[in-house]
């Protein structure tokens, strides 16, 4: 059965959006080693783990392409969280690109967009131009995070099921359009404010 699942999920790949990893339960990862990183220094920022993270308002979502690690940031609290993601393969890359998120939709293939379907809708242009770019989930996403796996997309963005809750709910705090943006090296002390 299995086997069947995967090979559904493939086929809609090649015809229609991503291939990516396992079940979707971040609880269950060693995110540890994340946790440790020191990505930048400045004692007025808090550093939270993902299921800790408050979401509100000013909260948005840079994603590391490169290191594929996700982080929500709001630099009106100085707090900011950190998780894996994947990103487009070779032939499908995510564009580095400023994007607003400001579309929930609920997508039938539950392989392709996770047990729930939902998607959130990458728009960019200062949010004027719709994309078929989005943030989801991927019913074999834990898997393929196990196995080291970066790029699988046709260039959306995978998360666990946590995680896109967690940013989902960043989106419905920030009024239903949220700033995202996607880079090759992110150096995160250039992108938050440091200022006190």
């Amino acid at each position: 059965m299995k086997k069947i699942f995967r090979t559904i999920g493939f086929l809609y790949m090649l015809l229609y959006v991503f291939v990516s990893f396992g079940i979707a339960n971040a609880d269950s990862w060693d995110l540890s080693k994340l946790y440790e990183l020191s990505t930048f220094s400045a004692d007025s920022w808090d550093l939270s783990r993902y299921d800790k993270f408050e979401s509100s308002e000013g909260d948005y979502f840079l994603v590391d392409i490169d290191d594929a690690l996700g982080y929500l940031v709001n630099d009106d609290y100085k707090t900011y969280t950190v998780f894996p993601i994947m990103s487009g393969a070779t032939r499908t890359p995510t564009p580095e690109e400023e994007w607003v998120i400001k579309e929930k939709n609920i997508q039938p293939n539950r392989t392709i967009f996770g047990e729930t379907g939902e998607f959130l809708r990458m728009y960019k242009n200062n949010g004027d131009t719709r994309t078929g770019y989005g943030i989801h989930n991927y019913a074999f996403f834990e898997e393929e995070i196990e196995n080291g796996t970066k790029y699988l997309s046709l260039g959306c963005i995978l998360v666990a099921a946590d995680i896109h809750d967690i940013i989902e709910e960043s989106y419905i705090a920030n009024g239903e359009s949220m700033k995202m943006i996607t880079k090759y090296d992110v150096n995160l002390s250039s992108y938050i404010n440091l200022a006190l």
